[in-house]
């Protein structure tokens, strides 16, 4: 693998990012002071660290050598290409996701049933998109997903760049039983399985 990759974009940067933060933490270092030794700005050694990488930020790490995060973590030498080829060939030969440590409350499957619920209930009651997402102090993005059931717990779970936070959506429950005028708890028993889709 050569010395700089200019390839690599997300997920593979996850493992790198979650070994720069627990080696930061350690050393009790910013994250801008970090940036600055790699040659990156705050964004996007922030963005390294979540896990979440978008194109652009993708092509800032893939600029900055390997060894340069060596010489800057101090890890032993060749240990950032190392971590970057073990991502790579997790991808390659997948293992299952509760492996990698996702971070989901719910699997995909109850979001997706939550997500036909509330387009039923939205067409029902004739609301737009853009309507629900006011009350829920939210977007029509997360709208589309929700209903989608693209909604992951963890970034390193996600397509690139289609990245919705289950956290951010759980939060926001009560207002979408409120806008959808069903009862308090009714989507969270939705997502359990204990309400049928078209009960819903």
């Amino acid at each position: 693998m050569p010395a700089i990759v200019t390839t690599i974009a997300h997920p593979y940067w996850g493992a790198l990012g979650a070994l720069a933060a627990t080696t930061r933490a350690d050393m009790k270092i910013s994250q801008a002071k970090i940036a600055i030794q790699l040659g990156l700005t705050v964004r996007d050694y922030a963005a390294l660290e979540s896990g979440f990488i978008p194109a652009e930020v993708a092509d800032a790490l893939g600029r900055t050598k390997f060894s340069t995060f060596d010489k800057v973590f101090g890890w032993d030498e060749g240990t950032a290409s190392k971590t970057i080829e073990g991502a790579l060939r997790t991808i390659i030969n997948p293992v299952p996701v509760l492996a990698l440590g996702d971070r989901s409350t719910y699997p995909s499957a109850a979001w997706s049933r939550l997500g036909k619920a509330v387009q039923q209930a939205r067409m029902a009651l004739n609301i737009s998109k853009p309507t629900l997402a006011y009350a829920m102090q939210s977007s029509s993005k997360t709208i589309m997903r929700l209903e989608e059931g693209r909604i992951y717990g963890d970034p390193r779970t996600a397509p690139p760049g289609d990245y919705n936070s289950e956290k951010y959506l759980l939060k926001r429950l009560p207002l979408l039983e409120m806008a959808l005028e069903w009862e308090a708890g009714q989507a969270t028993q939705v997502l359990e399985g204990s309400i049928a889709t078209s009960a819903a």
